[in-house]
């Protein structure tokens, strides 16, 4: 027990090292606390996985951690010169809003799953930190779409004819 506490501890000041912000913030509120910085995000830890598991508005809880910090992170990869990371972070974007997708039409069965939100939250953090969205990705979206471009492709071609003959349209009546 003890090890996989202190493998937390670490893995915490590793977390805290690579993001300067995070750790500016904690830092900030280990002082005002009194509390060690790595003690004080491991009792938010705690806290926050109590809330999502049994908590009133997990669900919304769940969504702002599973969008917030990975736009965050986004925005720092698009500002960056290496693309390596914008790749990444596309990779997330596009199977998080497929996550989206099923989760929306099977929101009803979904709902019954005890601790749904604690498992999407677990889920979205895999994704973002262990590089799981470029498993997921390559092993189930990437063959799907590429089975399916040619016909895709299409339809986004008929769809902006579409549009452009409604805006010819809209236009000619201004």
């Amino acid at each position: 027990m003890a090890a996989h506490i202190d493998r937390a501890r670490k893995g915490i000041e590793e977390f805290l090292i690579k993001y300067p912000a995070v750790d500016d913030v904690v830092s900030k509120a280990s002082a005002t606390t009194k509390v060690g910085k790595v003690n004080l995000v491991m009792g938010f830890l705690g806290f926050t996985a109590v809330w999502l598991a049994i908590g009133y508005g997990s669900p919304f809880l769940c969504d702002l951690i599973g969008f917030v910090f990975p736009a965050y992170l986004s925005f720092k990869a698009v500002e960056s010169k290496d693309t390596k990371d914008d790749t990444q972070w596309l990779t997330y974007w596009i199977v998080y809003s497929y996550f989206g997708i099923l989760e929306f039409f099977s929101d009803y069965l979904l709902f019954w799953i005890p601790f749904y939100s604690l498992i999407k939250c677990s889920f979205l953090l895999w994704m973002v930190n262990y590089n799981g969205a470029s498993l997921i990705y390559t092993r189930f979206v990437r063959p799907f779409l590429a089975t399916r471009e040619k016909m895709i492709d299409s339809v986004v071609d008929r769809v902006e004819d579409v549009a452009d003959k409604l805006d010819d349209y809209v236009q000619k009546d201004d």
